[in-house]
């Protein structure tokens, strides 16, 4: 009878891993080969021009001077192609090169369809003869039939519209408050500023402080100013610690103001 030798271990046989068949790399292969080639020829026929071809066009928007029919003639040369690869962004450079659009976002709609969302511009005041600014202070030239009246004039230098929106939009936020409203608003090459309203009066602001010089003027106006509107010319805050008045021809009253 054999002994069993209990202070040793016992050995267990070792386990060899199973080779995969070759059928099986074979299958293996073969998938992905099948799935490359559909998803090429997947994407060859959804590029082909006459496969999901773009059939309707839609726009939305709030138009008030800026024209849908002139916005859908405008973009419909780019209007080419399948739903996969019509050229949005030639399609989007387009409608923002009319004068009265702003911005237009193109959205496809499956299977067949563009939805154009268009931004039209907002005109805050007029730049020279024939051109407007918009809230951002970026120009654009429009049609003059449908450039809107009553709109604040800016006079300014070159490039300065983004400039001359922001103070105009701070200017405007002050003045209103007196009931006085900018009809003209200029900078001149010495940066100085002068303010237009309605009633014909003028405030020369000038060039350095001209903030803190609106500022003084509004406290000046609604101190006692404001009764003699009508009949000042011109209001010159130029002064370090006063200012001038000009009064229109025979109109001069009798009034002492404090700064």
């Amino acid at each position: 009878m054999a002994s069993i030798n209990k202070r040793g271990a016992t050995r267990k046989p070792v386990r060899q891993d199973r080779q995969p068949l070759v059928w099986q790399q074979w299958l293996r292969t073969s998938v992905i080969v099948v799935m490359l080639i559909s998803t090429i020829s997947a994407g060859v026929y959804l590029n082909q021009d006459d496969t999901l071809p773009i059939l309707h066009v839609t726009v939305e928007g709030d138009f008030v001077y800026a024209n849908k029919n002139e916005l859908v003639k405008a973009v419909n040369p780019f209007v080419t192609g399948s739903f996969i690869n019509v050229d949005v962004a030639s399609i989007r450079q387009a409608g923002e090169a009319l004068p009265w659009v702003k911005q237009v976002q193109v959205r496809r709609i499956w299977p067949d369809s563009l939805h154009l969302i268009v931004d039209e511009q907002i005109a805050v005041a007029r730049w020279g003869e024939n051109e407007l600014v918009n809230e951002d202070g970026e120009v654009f030239k429009p049609s003059k039939e449908t450039i809107p009246a009553n709109l604040v004039k800016f006079q300014g230098l070159t490039g300065s519209s983004v400039v001359m929106t922001k103070r105009w939009l701070a200017i405007e936020q002050q003045v209103s408050l007196l009931g006085l409203k900018t009809e003209k608003i200029t900078m001149d090459q010495r940066r100085a500023w002068t303010i237009y309203f309605d009633n014909k009066m003028q405030l020369i602001l000038g060039r350095a402080e001209s903030e803190y010089r609106l500022q003084r003027f509004v406290k000046v106006f609604k101190a006692g100013l404001q009764r003699f509107q009508t009949d000042i010319l011109v209001v010159d805050m130029r002064y370090t610690n006063g200012l001038s008045v000009i009064w229109k021809q025979s109109q001069k009253p009798n009034f002492i103001g404090t700064v």
